[in-house]
Formats: C-alpha cells, sequence, structure tokens
C-alpha cells in the first residue's frame, strides 16, 4: 500500500462542530460519496489523504436507510439502480443484510464515552472497538489517550475497509468477533 502524499500514515480524528446532519437522501448520497472514494483509492493501491479521509467519514451505513434497497419504491428507483451498479453482488448482499443493524454510535456520544474513561484515569494502552463500524470511536479519542494501540474489528467489508483507510496507524480486521 502507498503512503499518502505527505508520507505518513495518519489516523483521522473528527472535528466535532463539523459533523454534519442530514435526512436519508442526503445520508445516501455521503454512503455512495465515499463508496466512490474508497474504490478509487483502493484501485490506486494506496492510502487515503486526509481530505478523502473527511469524504470516508461521513459514511453512515445502511441502517435506516432500506428504502434504497425496495425496487419497488418510486421515490428510490435511482439510487437502487445507482447502489447496485456500484457495489459488486457481494457488498450489495451484505449491504442489504445490515440495514436492521447498522446503526453507527454518533462521534459526539463516541466523544463523551471517551472523555469519561480519560476522567476515571485512562491514558492509554491497547483499545479494541469491536463491531467498530467506520471507528467513531476511534475518531474521537481525546489527546490523552492518542498514543493508544488501537484494535478494530467489523464484519462488513464496506465499513471495515473505510475503517482502515480512516485509522491508517490500527490494526482493523475485517471478520466476525
Amino acid at each position: 500500500v502507498a503512503i499518502p502524499v505527505d508520507g505518513e500514515k495518519h489516523n483521522f480524528h473528527y472535528n466535532l462542530w463539523e459533523v454534519l446532519k442530514g435526512g436519508a437522501k442526503t445520508r445516501y448520497q455521503w454512503n455512495v460519496d465515499a463508496i466512490h472514494t474508497l474504490k478509487e483509492i483502493e484501485a490506486e493501491g494506496r492510502l487515503a489523504t486526509t481530505e478523502e479521509q473527511k469524504t470516508l467519514s461521513k459514511y453512515v451505513g445502511w441502517g435506516g436507510l432500506s428504502q434504497v434497497f425496495d425496487e419497488k419504491n418510486e421515490n428510490w428507483k435511482k439510487e437502487f439502480a445507482q447502489l447496485k451498479e456500484l457495489l459488486s453482488e457481494e457488498e450489495y448482499t451484505a449491504a442489504r443484510a445490515t440495514v436492521n443493524n447498522a446503526f453507527y454510535t454518533a462521534p459526539e456520544v463516541a466523544s463523551c464515552m471517551s472523555q469519561a474513561l480519560v476522567q476515571f484515569g485512562f491514558r492509554g494502552g491497547n483499545v479494541l472497538e469491536p463491531s467498530m463500524g467506520i471507528g467513531n470511536f476511534f475518531g474521537t479519542i481525546p489527546t490523552p489517550m492518542q498514543r493508544s494501540n488501537l484494535y478494530g474489528v467489523e464484519l462488513d467489508s464496506i465499513s471495515g475497509r473505510i475503517a482502515g483507510q480512516l485509522y491508517q496507524k490500527a490494526n482493523i480486521s475485517i471478520t466476525g468477533f
């Protein structure tokens, strides 16, 4: 894997003032943009740049977006066709299967939980994020914990691959936990 333009692997960190909110169509578009970016990066055999990480970080999974998988839904016909074309058959099947269980912890909530760990005296060590999605807990780790060894596990291929691009210094496994 090629090193990013600045020469070093780097982990993404959320600026909580810039975390966006959006409706179903907006969240769908964020997902598509992130998948396009991921596939481009992988095709070029390199790691994501800081700018690309911002796009990847907007991926919200398919929980709450079940309508995009309904080919009879007139309001989502264009998106249904676009997604079928964008994803491999295996990726599409996996994405559809996550509709009922892929709800990512918001970065704001993850940040509060990490801050609580610091208040309890944790200053770093080994950190495991099972069922990590794209890794919102890693993306909100407070400064005292940023030297931690990060380990993540994610079953979904797209989410796990995005997490690998966002947290380039982490050890991420795409497998069941």
